[in-house]
């Protein structure tokens, strides 16, 4: 399908954006005591991860495309049929603040520390939940974040890319793309994110990027 010049501009506007949320996010890590969270639960990493990357768009010498962005920790998502309480929250919520619709970028997180910590990464409550339209059903792209607790960081690049290959199907990966790939990003640290393209099973909500980038706690 052809992408007209209204769309393509959209699309260049939207990796911009999940560029700059990978860039705070990675800005945000390298301030972080990484050792002293080895063992720490996921909530609280993101919690210190989301409080990290505050104090950097807050800060006084922050760079001028930091002021219209915001950072939200565990935000209850609205969906039809849920309310109150019983909505659903993402971990991490980006906002590039501004008049009119807002762009939003939704990031769930899951820990790496044990045999079957790909499957939780890639399962029900993990990536799946974008593919199922639960999370970040209005956009095309979003982002999962693993924290490595265990073993190295090339140990778990290799388990990431074995289990998407092993669950082509079950996570709808797209027919005739790699299932786990850089995303060809260079400087900035952003060389280490990740790219993997699904179907949505919902009807409507179309192809969706999902980011990943593994950070250490070793």
């Amino acid at each position: 399908m052809l992408v007209g010049p209204t769309e393509e501009l959209q699309s260049l506007y939207r990796l911009a954006f999940v560029k700059n949320c990978f860039v705070l996010v990675i800005r945000a890590y390298g301030v972080l005591d990484s050792r002293s969270l080895k063992t720490s639960e996921e909530p609280h990493i993101t919690g210190e991860l989301v409080r990290a990357t505050r104090r950097l768009i807050e800060s006084d010498d922050a760079e001028p495309w930091m002021e219209h962005m915001e950072v939200l920790d565990d935000p209850p998502q609205n969906l039809t049929g849920r309310q109150g309480k019983k909505r659903l929250r993402i971990d991490i919520e980006f906002v590039r603040t501004g008049r009119g619709i807002r762009p939003r970028f939704h990031i769930e997180a899951k820990r790496l520390y044990r045999s079957d910590s790909v499957n939780e990464y890639l399962g029900p409550s993990g990536l799946q939940m974008f593919i199922r339209g639960q999370y970040a059903g209005s956009w095309p792209s979003a982002g999962m974040l693993g924290y490595v607790q265990s073993d190295s960081y090339s140990a778990w690049l290799l388990r990431m890319a074995s289990g998407i290959a092993a669950r082509r199907v079950e996570i709808c990966v797209c027919e005739g793309i790699p299932g786990w790939a850089p995303a060809g990003w260079d400087g900035l640290g952003l060389n280490n994110v990740h790219v993997s393209y699904h179907e949505r099973l919902l009807g409507g909500l179309g192809r969706m990027q999902i980011f990943h980038l593994l950070l250490e706690f070793t």
